[in-house]
């Protein structure tokens, strides 16, 4: 898949006969999915390329000045994307002066002027340009006028729910990783060093790496089903997220541990690959129980990742 990440590197002599879409794709849920499936689909009628077009950083940090809870980095964005089969994505900057654009100005400069697309398609909530007034029918206006086609892709539902990078990020947040994946077709993961902790794991029996994550979407505190990506190796583990009411600790740790593994990884990059939610966090009387509960947590992972493969999902399509 090739990857443009400036806008400046933009000419349609770059792309043969292209169908695009625009969005943030947070998550490549499976109503983006089906967008992208749609895209391929043009695109194959007319021997072209598939184009997906994302900003970064994400508009609302821009917009609202707040860091969103985003589900996914821009690099598993891209591996994502890439494995959904798009032929090109295009990371375009995102600035206050863009998103200050006036909405004709951007179909004029990128859509028609920069990509040359025969045909633009986006979802049903879609808008674009100052204060969000580029709408889908606005859009269709200016293709007839323009000469690209475009189509509108209807929400897809799971369970009565439109499914939604924010309906995603709720699940995720309550705790519902394995739902939210399901949904994805991607597992969640949080990645980032190991760092020192209190070191009560060990004397537990239970030896815990303590990891930093590189996102601010953090699943509910309680006790998950993993798989840990270290270096190469893919390991199956355990991870408490929470503030160990047990021991009367303040704020939030993520703490792993790793099935059979008995080496020094302090330092090292953890890989934190979430299958699913096994129990919330608890308060017990004394060691004795709280042992004994995760010896139980133990056992009951096993079994699930004895039937989930690490990154079963993430595989192209």
């Amino acid at each position: 898949m090739d990857v443009i990440r400036n806008n400046e590197d933009l000419r349609p002599e770059r792309f043969v006969r292209p169908v695009m879409t625009i969005g943030n794709f947070d998550g490549c849920h499976i109503g983006h999915r089906e967008i992208f499936r749609r895209v391929k689909a043009h695109a194959a009628k007319v021997a072209g390329t598939s184009v997906a077009y994302t900003f970064d950083p994400h508009p609302a940090s821009i917009i609202k000045g707040v860091t969103p809870q985003l589900i996914f980095t821009l690099e598993e964005k891209i591996e994502a994307v890439r494995c959904l089969g798009m032929d090109c994505l295009v990371v375009a900057p995102f600035t206050w002066e863009v998103a200050d654009t006036d909405p004709k100005r951007f179909v004029e400069d990128t859509i028609v002027d920069r990509i040359g697309a025969l045909g633009v398609v986006v979802g049903h909530d879609f808008s674009f340009g100052r204060k969000a007034t580029g709408d889908i029918p606005f859009l269709e206006r200016m293709g007839e006028e323009k000469g690209f086609f475009v189509e509108c892709v209807e929400p897809v539902r799971h369970d009565g729910n439109v499914v939604s990078s924010t309906l995603i990020r709720k699940m995720i947040l309550s705790g519902d990783v394995g739902g939210a994946a399901r949904l994805m077709k991607f597992p969640f993961r949080i990645r980032g060093p190991v760092v020192h902790g209190r070191a009560r794991g060990r004397g537990l029996g239970f030896p815990t790496a303590n990891v930093t994550s590189d996102k601010e979407l953090i699943p509910a505190y309680g006790v998950y089903a993993v798989w840990l990506c270290l270096g190469d190796r893919q390991l199956p583990g355990v991870v408490n997220i929470g503030n160990n009411p047990t021991f009367g600790d303040v704020g939030t740790s993520i703490e792993a541990f790793i099935f059979d593994l008995d080496e020094d990884i302090y330092g090292k990059e953890l890989t934190v690959e979430f299958v699913e939610h096994l129990r919330g966090e608890i308060k017990f009387a004394d060691k004795q129980y709280l042992i004994d509960q995760i010896d139980a947590d133990c056992r009951l992972a096993r079994e699930i990742l004895a039937q989930r493969k690490p990154g079963e999902d993430l595989r192209p399509v």
